[in-house]
């Protein structure tokens, strides 16, 4: 698997990253939280491109998951919270169209209104379908962390932006010429081609995908908390927790108490998390308090949910070695790709790897890329002074 489909799967990147490397490998990914555009509005709809799966995980929590979008996206995972005193909702999409679905699955569940949409962090995977709600229901109160407000009120949509305006449609160009191509020789031998077929519907995909990133409008906070904020619907209560900067400045995190279930959003994602950008001791810290909750469930950001703590165990075992290790080298005076090889020879590092990626060698590369490579570098940075809240430049 070469590093531009890496940076694809997880969903993270800004398209200016990917364009290091040739379309023809791979589409670029557009980063976290799209830009208002002047393209003509999409109205959200439920579509058959995308068709969230429902599980119903304990009694009134929901978890709805997203397929990524051909090659171009990923969506994170949205919980839903009912009761008989209205709905909480912990992240809303990735497209417009994604929220949307969900919406109409929860109104099929219960006619109470939604009251709540808490917004995990600023990564455009789980916060660009937020306008469905704030439309469909005025009264919304909307919660952040202060920082994940202030990014997403200005950092993020200039992060996002060259993606939108230039790479996505250069990759778009770019399958439209190999459709063409594909057309061409398909004329006299095999009008009904597979691969044409397959083409036609690769592009309908990224137009459909850009479209709705181009038209989602973001929706910020109402609400802001900076520690814990305390909701009660009904008797179910649900504490908004934020504990250090970790993934993001911003991160929030949700536990229910009663149910003993931990929605960590990317604090942790099933099997592998995105160490990009991330805060390195604060996101060790914050996983040993989430590890103190000793939780009964937890839902990641991504993937299925997890009915153990063995991953959780596993990933802040590793981050807590990659940190000794990063002091090491640094005090050694040894530049980062030194330290990325020390790394990814240690055999605490890689006992951790079996434990994450099940032993399953394909996930190796990603588990290099997103787990070490990233974290190791971040890590490498906060030693030589403190990281600041503003999103960073690309590796």
């Amino acid at each position: 698997m070469t590093s531009m489909r890496l940076l694809l799967m997880a969903g993270l990147l800004l398209a200016s990253l990917l364009a290091r490397e040739a379309p023809s490998q791979s589409p670029p990914q557009a980063a976290p939280q799209a830009a208002p555009q002047a393209a003509p509005q999409v109205t959200p709809q439920v579509t058959p491109r995308v068709a969230p799966t429902r599980s119903e995980v304990a009694p009134g929590v929901f978890v709805f998951s997203t397929q990524p979008y051909g090659d171009v996206g990923l969506d994170g995972n949205s919980v839903v919270i009912v009761s008989d005193a209205g709905v909480l909702v912990f992240d809303a999409n990735g497209t417009p169209a994604a929220a949307a679905a969900v919406l109409a699955e929860i109104r099929t569940l219960t006619d109470q209104p939604v009251r709540y949409l808490v917004l995990s962090h600023w990564h455009w995977d789980h916060c660009d379908g937020g306008e469905v709600y704030a439309r469909a229901f005025p009264q919304l109160v909307i919660i952040s962390h202060e920082a994940t407000r202030t990014l997403m009120a200005g950092p993020a949509i200039a992060f996002n932006q060259p993606g939108l305006d230039s790479q996505l449609p250069a990759h778009i160009a770019a399958v439209e010429a190999e459709l063409a191509g594909a057309q061409a020789g398909a004329q006299a031998a095999a009008p009904a081609s597979p691969e044409v077929a397959r083409l036609r519907e690769h592009v309908a995909q990224d137009r459909w995908f850009l479209e709705q990133k181009r038209a989602a409008k973001p929706v910020l906070a109402n609400l802001c908390f900076t520690n814990e904020l305390v909701l009660h619907l009904g008797s179910r209560v649900v504490e908004v927790r934020h504990d250090d900067r970790a993934i993001t400045p911003g991160d929030a995190y949700l536990w229910l108490p009663a149910e003993r279930i931990a929605v960590t959003g990317d604090l942790l994602v099933n099997p592998i998390t995105f160490a990009l950008f991330c805060y390195p001791a604060g996101w060790v810290a914050t996983l040993a308090r989430l590890d103190a909750l000793d939780a009964a469930m937890l839902i990641p950001g991504h993937g299925a949910p997890l009915h153990d703590e063995d991953l959780l165990h596993a990933t802040r075992a590793l981050l807590e070695r990659q940190l000794v290790l990063a002091r090491e080298c640094h005090e050694a005076g040894l530049p980062v790709d030194e330290a990325l090889a020390a790394a990814l020879a240690d055999e605490d590092v890689l006992r951790e790897r079996a434990r994450i990626t099940g032993g399953d060698a394909a996930l190796d590369d990603r588990f290099a890329l997103y787990l070490v490579d990233w974290f190791m570098r971040r890590a490498c940075q906060e030693l030589d002074g403190p990281l600041d809240d503003s999103i960073p430049s690309l590796p």
